[in-house]
């Protein structure tokens, strides 16, 4: 039978060397892991705190002493119209986009801290304003929908405008068609309809349920897609007067915006909800011209992004590239 070669192998103190052997390599072992896992943690960590230095320098900053009393947030969504009024107790939505943008503008809503609107308003049933309505709907409660009075002939029978109605009547909110003067109360401001009778057109851009928000000194104007005829039936009722900021109707297109429209309405601010580089050719050289030739000051959301207009119902501040920390 072979030996074993080594002697000592067996005995007491072989088997005590060797077990410390062992504890220690697996000591060893465990503080390698260690100490890799640690290196990896730091890498990651230092990543991380780089690429949130980089995020925090390069953001835009917070307005400080922004007043808070009304404000209007033209949101982005590029070829399409969408606007949040808010005051310290009331939200309203004025359009949401497309179908597209529908859950954009609910991020876009809840990063302004917005947990239920009091009036979702449907300027008009075409695509680019109430596309994104009923997702919009589903996601935040209403209190009512507003939208215009329309003709039985240029009602849509398919479509987003359908979509919403029907997410309108399963969620069981109201829907309101205003008359002309009615109002809504908003804390510090107030939101007024302003229509005519829609029965006279063939267009559906001048059924656009019209809204003017006023807060002491300072009003909104907002037009839907109206071109010049319904321009025209609003100023021959008397219901046109002037204004601080004017929501450009349809865009900034060439078939609205008549230089008596706007000689009527005066405003200082234009804002014009429109998509870059878009297949329309919105907003024209002409309606930019009447904008520069009456002085006002244009924000449009193909350049400036999402705009803030802020007021303390005295004096208006504005903020284009609007961050909503998404």
């Amino acid at each position: 039978m072979q030996r074993d070669s080594n002697p000592h192998k067996n005995s007491r103190e072989f088997r005590q060397v060797s077990k410390k052997y062992r504890r220690q390599k697996r000591k060893t072992r465990l503080r390698d892991r260690l100490g890799s896992l640690a290196l990896r943690i730091g890498f990651l960590l230092l990543t991380a705190a780089a690429v949130i230095a980089v995020w925090v320098c390069t953001r835009p900053k917070p307005v400080p002493g922004l007043p808070d009393r009304l404000r209007v947030c033209f949101l982005d969504v590029g070829q399409g119209d969408a606007a949040l009024i808010r005051t310290a107790s009331h939200a309203v939505l004025i359009d949401a986009g497309d179908y597209e943008q529908g859950y954009q503008v609910v991020h876009m809503l809840k990063a302004l801290g917005v947990t239920k609107l009091d009036a979702v308003i449907s300027s008009h049933p075409h695509a680019d304003h109430l596309g994104g309505m009923a997702t919009v709907l589903q996601c935040i409660p209403a209190d009512a929908v507003y939208w215009p009075d329309i003709p039985q002939q240029l009602m849509p029978t398919a479509g987003s405008a359908v979509s919403m109605l029907d997410a309108a009547e399963a969620l069981q909110i109201p829907l309101r068609i205003p008359a002309c003067h009615e109002k809504l109360m908003l804390g510090d401001a107030e939101l007024e309809f302003l229509s005519t009778d829609n029965a006279a057109f063939d267009n559906l851009n001048d059924c656009s349920l019209c809204c003017k928000i006023t807060c002491g000194k300072v009003s909104f104007l907002f037009t839907g897609d109206l071109e010049k005829a319904g321009e025209a039936a609003l100023r021959t009722a008397g219901l046109l007067s002037p204004v601080t900021v004017l929501k450009m109707p349809h865009h900034g297109s060439s078939a609205s915006t008549s230089a008596e429209f706007l000689q009527t309405l005066a405003p200082r601010y234009a804002v014009i909800s429109v998509g870059a580089m878009n297949d329309y050719g919105h907003p024209s050289d002409k309606c930019l011209q009447l904008l520069h030739q009456a002085g006002c000051t244009v924000y449009r959301t193909d350049l400036d992004g999402s705009i803030m207009l802020a007021t303390d119902g005295e004096t208006l501040q504005a903020v284009p590239n609007w961050d909503f920390g998404l």
